[in-house]
């Protein structure tokens, strides 16, 4: 009977020691796939992720360069200059300009509000774009403004002006560029020419105003100084209600803009 005991007593504590090796080393298994598990997930986690491959956006330069010189200033100049390379005549560095009969907008103002637009517009449209003047005050000649165009090798320099007349019923608008027998430089008149031709048909085309020529003279020092393609638009009369009114206003000027920017697209593309 005490043989039967201790050995049941044995038995049982046999049973119970192999339980507990067999649950240990179940538990050891557990660890070890969670270990594995986690470092599974450690390798995804740190797994190298492809950049998309983003697109440099192309420029829209179209090449060009158009210099945009606004007329006149605040103050007359009492200095003078000659009115081409070599020239013995001289005239004024620059004047003011005129002023609007209803409006009383300075004409050195209207036209850099104008200009100030046809840069945004041009620069939307390609261009590389140089402004003569950013602002009213201060002083700069027509030589040098014109030597700011032949420095940039401008491919247009449009000079941006207004009209005035005794007569208070003259209206429209007119483009100017030197002769053919043009005594300073005379070897661009034919691009010249063909600018103010483009301009002047676009602007007229764009705003409704009054086509009054293409004046070829040889008195204005912008133009004669000029070594690149030249045009000076009078974009109407300051002297006349009407067309005073209209280009002092906001929607008028931008009509005024496209219009010279078609032309000088028109210009460029040889059309």
């Amino acid at each position: 009977m005490k043989k039967s005991a201790l050995l049941l007593i044995t038995l049982l504590i046999s049973v119970a020691c192999l339980t507990g090796c067999i649950f240990d080393f179940g538990k050891d298994d557990m660890k070890n796939d969670a270990k594995n598990k986690t470092a599974n997930t450690s390798v995804e986690n740190t797994a190298p992720v492809e950049t998309p491959v983003v697109e440099e956006p192309q420029s829209t330069k179209n090449g060009h360069t158009i210099v945009i010189d606004p007329g006149h200033q605040t103050k007359d100049s009492s200095e003078t200059e000659p009115v081409g390379p070599g020239a013995s005549e001289r005239k004024q560095k620059d004047t003011s300009g005129a002023t609007g009969v209803v409006t009383g907008l300075r004409e050195y103002e209207l036209t850099l509000q104008v200009s100030n637009k046809l840069k945004e517009e041009l620069e939307k449209r390609g261009y590389n774009v140089i402004l003569t003047r950013t602002k009213n005050e201060g002083e700069i000649s027509c030589i040098e403004r014109a030597e700011i165009a032949n420095n940039a090798n401008a491919d247009v320099f449009i000079r941006i002006h207004a009209n005035g007349d005794e007569d208070s019923s003259v209206s429209g608008a007119m483009t100017i560029c030197q002769t053919s027998s043009n005594p300073y430089n005379s070897n661009i008149y034919a691009e010249s020419r063909r600018l103010s031709v483009d301009v002047l048909d676009e602007y007229v085309s764009a705003t409704g105003a009054r086509r009054e020529r293409v004046w070829e003279t040889d008195s204005m020092t912008g133009n004669n100084w000029s070594k690149v393609p030249v045009t000076l638009i009078e974009m109407g009369y300051m002297s006349n209600p009407n067309e005073d009114s209209l280009m002092a206003s906001d929607d008028y000027q931008w009509k005024i803009v496209n219009g010279i920017a078609n032309g000088i697209d028109r210009f460029i593309s040889g059309n």
